[in-house]
């Protein structure tokens, strides 16, 4: 997703590596679990239980709200210079030119390769192309509110929906917690919750993909990102207050919140139960990560805090790449689904993923970030383009 370490950084000198590193883990977590299933969910004690939870779109969550409430959280009077526009345009400019690129690469790559394949003489189908509808919904990024488009392009980019819809969430909590303080993202939370207990309540259906669909909008994943919000009030303006009884009381409540969270009979509640654990679970975490310089350290380690920097571009192309890896290695080597394929695919798929990123990154991300972080030209006031024109 679009979070970036840099923007963690904001209006300071230093960049916080490890906010990569765990943005390094979110995307590792998404990776092995897409890959998990096109090795055909293999039973390995305690990796396939772990993996199977599919907990990436709730910690990406958590790290969006995070990272863009860190610079207020950090220097609250930045609160009072926050204009709406300039935000969005910077997340426009950061977002949207990579999302595209990805949308083409997901569109396009099984078309050529359909070619390749015909060139060294072996049969291959034309894949289907993207409905209008598709299109249409996919560049506004409303495909998450229609049931026949929100998976068509690229299975993983629902996401892509919920983090705009988050976005222009975010001005109006800012706001409400300039005003109110943190318990105005607790009130989020709790009306997160509502919203959550209304679908269930009154959406008919099955609940996937009919509820799903309403549970993963921006009001249903709010107190999710909320709580990110609240761990950057934590981790930023209580810190020194933060002594070694509260880091293993925060340990506990993670160890209580993933159990509670991964409990078959809490996924099935009413109440968003799952949800609020995971939110608790990954706020905690990046709690002790900014706040205990031995787990700070590990995750600021280099390579994982570079994997970090170009998560976003991983994102968006990761599936597809490793969808055809795993096609290639299962009708071109021969391997069949299972321990070897999934091995295979953690190491040469995840090489030929990053490689494909690595591309979209230096090509496309970068100078998106680049682009985001200049100011928009401002116009000349009318006095002055008054005097131009006379002159």
């Amino acid at each position: 997703m679009a979070v970036s370490g840099s923007e963690a950084t904001a209006g300071a000198s230093v960049r916080i590596h490890s906010v990569d590193g765990l943005r390094a883990l979110a995307f590792l977590a998404v990776f092995a679990f897409h890959t998990w299933e096109f090795a055909g969910r293999p039973e390995i004690p305690v990796l396939s239980f772990m993996v199977s939870q599919n907990i990436r779109p709730d910690f990406f969550v958590v790290l969006t709200g995070f990272v863009l409430f860190l610079p207020f959280a950090r220097r609250p009077e930045r609160m009072d210079g926050f204009q709406t526009r300039s935000y969005l345009w910077r997340r426009m400019r950061r977002i949207v030119l990579p999302y595209y690129v990805a949308l083409a690469y997901a569109i396009f790559l099984p078309q050529l390769l359909v070619v390749l394949i015909r060139l060294l003489g072996r049969e291959a189908s034309w894949q289907p192309i993207p409905t209008l509808g598709d299109m249409l919904s996919h560049l506004t990024f409303t495909h998450l509110f229609f049931e026949d488009h929100w998976a068509s392009v690229n299975g993983s980019l629902w996401t892509m929906s919920l983090e705009m819809q988050l976005y222009l969430l975010f001005p109006l909590l800012l706001i409400a917690a300039n005003r109110w303080g943190a318990r105005a993202l607790v009130w989020a939370i709790g009306l997160s919750v509502v919203f959550r207990v209304l679908v269930v309540i009154f959406v008919p259906g099955s609940d996937f993909p009919d509820q799903f669909l309403w549970s993963a909008s921006g009001m249903g994943r709010l107190m999710e990102f909320a709580a990110g919000m609240l761990a950057a009030i934590i981790a930023f303006r209580v810190s020194e207050r933060i002594r070694r009884p509260h880091i293993v009381l925060l340990l506990a409540v993670m160890a209580v919140s993933y159990t509670v969270a991964t409990i078959p009979f809490f996924q099935t509640s009413v109440l968003p139960i799952r949800e609020l654990s995971l939110g608790t679970l990954f706020g905690s975490l990046i709690v002790i990560v900014l706040n205990v310089p031995a787990a700070g350290h590990l995750f600021a380690w280099k390579p994982l805090a570079y994997l970090g920097y170009r998560s976003y571009s991983m994102f968006l192309i990761h599936q597809p790449t490793a969808w055809y890896v795993s096609e290639f290695l299962q009708k071109f080597a021969g391997v069949p689904e299972g321990t070897t394929l999934l091995l295979l695919l953690w190491t040469l798929g995840f090489g030929v993923v990053f490689a494909v990123g690595q591309l979209l990154f230096v090509t496309v991300e970068r100078p998106c970030i680049n682009w985001a972080k200049r100011p928009r030209r401002q116009e000349p006031p009318e006095s002055a383009m008054t005097g131009a024109a006379k002159a």
